[in-house]
Formats: C-alpha cells, sequence, structure tokens
C-alpha cells in the first residue's frame, strides 16, 4: 500500500524527534540572520537539549559558548573571593590580623556584593548579561593586582577593603543565571543554571584545595619568604578572571544576536529600564524566593569563609589538609547542584510547578537537619572556644592572649607529636615523641587550641619534668602545627573527624541541590523582569551569607559562643525559613497547597506589565522578517 503524504510527514517528524532528542538540529533552524544553531531550538530559539555530550562536546555559538563561559566567569570570581580564606594561616601573622578583622574580611567578601548583584539584574535586563559578566570581572581585579605588589595591602583595613572589592566580582553569579536562562527553554532550564552555577561555585572548593598547594609552590619562587609566597599565589586568580573576561566576549547576548543588533533589526524591544525595575521588584514571589536562598547560598558562602578554618583551629590539621578537607563542601557542586536542577525539571514533567515548589522545600529542610547535626557532632566536646571549668562539667570560655607573659590567662606552650626519632634516639616503631615549643610567642596556644608555625629549630622533650632535654626537632618541614595534643577531652583528639566529614559532605549536597532548585522556579516568576528578579534572589544568597557569617555562625562577640553551637542554631533557622515556600503561589501554576485558580483573582505579581510589554530575551520576529535578509545585512 503506497504512503500517504501524512504518513510521510508523520514519519519525517519522528525523524526529527529522534535526531533532536540526540542533541542534532535536523531541521536546519537558523537565527534571524541566517546563522544555523549547534543545537535544537524551540519556537524562541532556546535551545532545548542539554545533556553530557552538549556539556563536554559542545562549546559553540550561541547557546553552549554562553553555558561554558559563564559558569568559567563565575568560578574564577568564587577562585579570587575565597583564596583569602584558603590562605589565611599565612596572610594572618603576617599583617597581625586578629580573629575580629578575619571575621569582618569574610563578611566584607560577601556583604559588598548584595548591591552589585541587584545591579548586575538591572544591567542584564538593560545592556546583556554578557558584557555585564565580562565588565564585572576585568573590573575587580585591581585590588587582585594590590594584593601582589608588595607593600600596598599591609594592615588590616587594605585586607579588608580589598577583600571586600574583589567580592562584588560573585554578581557574576545574576549575569550566569540570567544568560542561561535567556539561552535554554523551560524544560531543561533547571538543568542548565544549576550546572553552570554548580561549576561556578566549584571554584570556592578549589581554591580551598588548591591555593595552600599553591603556596607551597610560591615558597620556592619566594626563597622561602613567607610575606612574599603568598601575596605571589594571587598571580592565579588574576589569570583566571582576564582569561574569563576575554572568553565572554566571544559569545553573544541572545540566541538570535546580541543587544544591540537585535534592537535595529525589530525583534527586540527596547527595555524600558523603568518598567523592567517596577516589575521585577512588585513581583512577592521574588521577595520570597530572595529570603529562602539567602539560607541555601548564603550557607556556602558562610561555609566557604568558615570551613578550613574551622577544622584548622578544632582539629589541628595543617592548612594543607585544612583545605582540603574544607574543599568538600563546595566540591559538591561538581554535581549536587546539577541534581537539583535535574530534580526540578523531573518533577515539573511529573507534577509541574508544584513538584518545583514541593522538592525544593523537602531538600531545604534536609539541609538544615545535617546542618544542625553537623554541630551535635562535637557540642559535648572541649574545644578552642570553650573548656572545662575546673571541678565541674560546665563549659567556660577559655581568657586567653596571644601574648603569654599577660596573665591571667589558660593559655599554653603548643606541643608537636613526631614518629621521627629525635638525635640521640633509636627508631621505634610506632613510638610518639611530644615536643614542647617555648620558643616562639606563635606557640602559645589556647587549650585545645593550635597554631601552624614556621618550624623552630629546638623544642623540649619531657617538658616540665627533671629529664626535660631541649633538641633540634626531626622534621625538615616548613611548618608544624603545634597544639594541645594531651587533653582527652579536646574536639581535636576525640577521632569525630571522620563523621564530621560525613555530615558536612551530606550537609553540602542538600545546599547544593536547594541552589539548583531555586533556578529552577526563578525563570517563570517574571519573564519581563528576569535580571532583576535573578539579581534580587542572588542578593538574598549574599544577604543570608552576611546574616550567617556575622551572626548566626560569627565571631563570640556579636555571635554563639562556639563555631558548632552557630551550626546548630543555623539549621534551625533554615528549616524555619524553608516554610516561606508554602505562601509562594503561581496563577497559572498554582502552589504547595493550591491548585492552579484556587486564589480566584490573587496574583503575586502586583504591578501588571501592559500589554506587549517583553523581556529582554522575547522576540518577534515579524518585524524583524522584514528589516533581515537571510545574510544578515539591513535593507
Amino acid at each position: 500500500m503506497p504512503a500517504t503524504l501524512e504518513s510521510i510527514e508523520a514519519e519525517i517528524a519522528t525523524l526529527h524527534e529522534t535526531l533532536e532528542s540526540q542533541g542534532l538540529n535536523s531541521r536546519g533552524v537558523t537565527d534571524i540572520f541566517g546563522r544555523k544553531f549547534s543545537l535544537p531550538v524551540d519556537d524562541e530559539h532556546k535551545a532545548k537539549k542539554l545533556g553530557l555530550t552538549q556539556i563536554f562536546c559542545n562549546f559553540s555559538n550561541p547557546h553552549m559558548r554562553a553555558f561554558h563561559t559563564s559558569w568559567f566567569g563565575f568560578f574564577s570570581s568564587f577562585f579570587s573571593t575565597f583564596a583569602a580564606a584558603a590562605l589565611i594561616a599565612y596572610i594572618g601573622p603576617d599583617l597581625n590580623l586578629t580573629a575580629e578583622d578575619k571575621g569582618n574580611a569574610g563578611i566584607a567578601a560577601v556583604a559588598g556584593t548584595i548591591f552589585f548583584r541587584l545591579a548586575m539584574g538591572y544591567i542584564c535586563d538593560k545592556v546583556g548579561a554578557r558584557r555585564g559578566l565580562g565588565t564585572l570581572l576585568l573590573l575587580v581585579t585591581p585590588p587582585i593586582i594590590c594584593f601582589i605588589i608588595p607593600g600596598v595591602i599591609v594592615n588590616a583595613g587594605g585586607f579588608i577593603a580589598a577583600r571586600c572589592v574583589i567580592g562584588w566580582g560573585l554578581a557574576t553569579f545574576v549575569a550566569c543565571q540570567t544568560w542561561c536562562s535567556q539561552q535554554f527553554s523551560k524544560s531543561v532550564v533547571g538543568m542548565a543554571n544549576a550546572t553552570a552555577a554548580g561549576w561556578g561555585n566549584l571554584g570556592g572548593g578549589v581554591t580551598n584545595l588548591t591555593m595552600p598547594y599553591i603556596f607551597l609552590i610560591m615558597m620556592s619562587f619566594a626563597n622561602d619568604e613567607v610575606d612574599r609566597a603568598w601575596r605571589l599565589c594571587y598571580i592565579v586568580p588574576l589569570v583566571l578572571h582576564v582569561v574569563g573576561a576575554a572568553a565572554v566576549f566571544t559569545a553573544r547576548d541572545l540566541p538570535d544576536g546580541n543587544y544591540a543588533e537585535l534592537e535595529k533589526s525589530g525583534a527586540k524591544q527596547k527595555t524600558d529600564s523603568k518598567v523592567v525595575l517596577v516589575t521585577g521588584v512588585t513581583n512577592i514571589n521574588a521577595w520570597l524566593l530572595t529570603l529562602t536562598y539567602g539560607f541555601c547560598f548564603g550557607v556556602e558562602l558562610t561555609m566557604n569563609n568558615k570551613a578550613v578554618n574551622y577544622f584548622y583551629t578544632y582539629y589541628a590539621v595543617t592548612p594543607q589538609i585544612a583545605g582540603i578537607l574544607g574543599s568538600c563542601f563546595g566540591l559538591m557542586n561538581l554535581f549536587a547542584r546539577s541534581w537539583g536542577g535535574i530534580l526540578s525539571d523531573a518533577m515539573n514533567v511529573r507534577y509541574g510547578m508544584r513538584g518545583r515548589l514541593w522538592s525544593m522545600w523537602v531538600v531545604q529542610a534536609l539541609e538544615g537537619m545535617m546542618c544542625i547535626i553537623m554541630g551535635q557532632v562535637t557540642i559535648d566536646m572541649a574545644s578552642p572556644d570553650r573548656m572545662l571549668k575546673p571541678g565541674s562539667d560546665d563549659f567556660v570560655r577559655p581568657v586567653y592572649n596571644k601574648d603569654p607573659l599577660v596573665q591571667p590567662q589558660d593559655g599554653m606552650w603548643g606541643m608537636w607529636n613526631t614518629t621521627n626519632p629525635p638525635t640521640g634516639f633509636p627508631y621505634t616503631y610506632n613510638t610518639e615523641y611530644t615536643f614542647t615549643i617555648n620558643s616562639t610567642k606563635s606557640a602559645w596556644v589556647k587549650p585545645c587550641g593550635s597554631n601552624s608555625i614556621k618550624t623552630p629549630d629546638t623544642g623540649v622533650l619531657f617538658y616540665g619534668t627533671e629529664n626535660a632535654i631541649e633538641l633540634p626537632l626531626p622534621t625538615t618541614s616548613n611548618f608544624i602545627v603545634v597544639g594541645d595534643v594531651m587533653d582527652e577531652e579536646c574536639v581535636r583528639n576525640q577521632g569525630t573527624l571522620g563523621v564530621t566529614m560525613v555530615v558536612m559532605v551530606l550537609f553540602s549536597i542538600f545546599v547544593q541541590m536547594a541552589e539548583g532548585l531555586h533556578f529552577g522556579v526563578v525563570p517563570y516568576v517574571s519573564a519581563p523582569a528576569l535580571g532583576v528578579v535573578s539579581g534580587m534572589v542572588g542578593a538574598g544568597g549574599n544577604f543570608g551569607a552576611v546574616m550567617g557569617s556575622k551572626f548566626i555562625v560569627g565571631p563570640p562577640s556579636v555571635g554563639p559562643p562556639s563555631v558548632d553551637k552557630g551550626f546548630i542554631n543555623l539549621g534551625a533557622i533554615i528549616m524555619g525559613t524553608s516554610l516561606l515556600f508554602f505562601g509562594m503561589y503561581f496563577p497559572e501554576h498554582g502552589g504547595m497547597l493550591f491548585k492552579k485558580g484556587a486564589l480566584g483573582n490573587y496574583d503575586p505579581q502586583l504591578y501588571k506589565p501592559v500589554d506587549g510589554e517583553r523581556g529582554a530575551d522575547q522576540m518577534d520576529y515579524s518585524k524583524a522578517a522584514d528589516k533581515v535578509t537571510k545574510n544578515g545585512a539591513s535593507v
């Protein structure tokens, strides 16, 4: 029986669907200037396929070039912002930073970008995410250069100011998310946004992991001078910023081209700045997401500031090991944020927007629970922040001054353990020698505390006994970690590091998934003000980081008495604020408790854009058709 025209067309359509599912633009769709897309696209020319093949093997304009340059640009800013946290064991003594200075610098690094994230949302709608991202990467390079040049940043004030300005670069996140939302269809935008942001956030983990080892490499170029070596480390983030900006400028603003050429063609409506801004800030859903994002992404920023120092001070590991342990939180971004985006898209396929919202709440609540458990692991143990009151089971804060001559105080000379036999002692398997270091003030530590110091020539064996003897230290390392190795009540001596790491990894996975789930919802909030909404939500993340770093897991002067108590408080707040998801409602989709239309005329968009007002990524191809020829020339 001969095939009919309809059956042939049906077979062709099926063939196209099969090829498109493999990521091929089998229909040969082009942009308005005649340039063929490498990926299958929807009616808005947004890519509707994003799989592993596209992610790892496709770097073409416009969709995948935007994807890769956006995450790498954001990665670069994350790397530079938290480089100081990874090197604080070396920077602190060189610049005479107090614990308060370190805390304020960490807060400045995430607080300064709150305004810039809000501004970046507006910039994305006005001139494009591409230009905003590339320009900001270059804008924050001067303080990175100032770190490199000796004699420019020499005190706490300069250090805090430099970290603040470098932190402005975190606003590249808004450009990253807006740009991906403009390039990818809503069927895959959850995964696109989550993967791009996750790989960008990965910069926090990578800098914690690599910077302590980059420091050791730079020591060889700096003749073992610590003050020169840590400064040379900043060459790495400087290179990342320059390369990242150069790559961004090779991409396109939108699938069909850049803002200027699209406005000239008539396809893109020129943005009314006032309308875009008012539309974004008068959407209730945008404000709810702004608050809840503060307790997932804000938590990640808090941990990037706190994790390395937490492991360094509580568990008395070297800065290099602390960097590895702390990096595990950020390294979960390699896959966990993508999991959140994938989950969001999958729930949307089965349950619509209501599925996206329910999954977001469940994951964020689990995030809070794991944060509480992480604090509970060590809360009943002595730590650098608390010591057992003599003759009691109650904890008190130690009285401590860095100068051992200032009395009264609870400080002690740090001890160092080694299995290497000292001079004159025979090697005995599994024998440990404990040296007390009392030749430098840097070895004076809190009870249960520790410090990484430049290796002195000698230490005292059998300190405090009649057999005490001063001997050369049996090590060739430039640095050693000294501390309270004798008190079994201390966190560092109770063997809980493995448990803490397992809990922290689970905690991190839920944090990153919650972030990915958020930006599976953001593109639905307000199409005409996508950039502004993205900026608001992103700024909420940094606001959450300020609250977390300063007041929730902050220094004892304004925060809780200990870091682990801060984790418990933070977890409770995360779980509490996650209830805000129940207040979200989309008239065309519904909410967690109410189906579509169940709330009558209620609309979370308080200001209604007039008919004809389109988003920055919404094209009118009919208007362009009369002005553009197939090869892109204006007529």
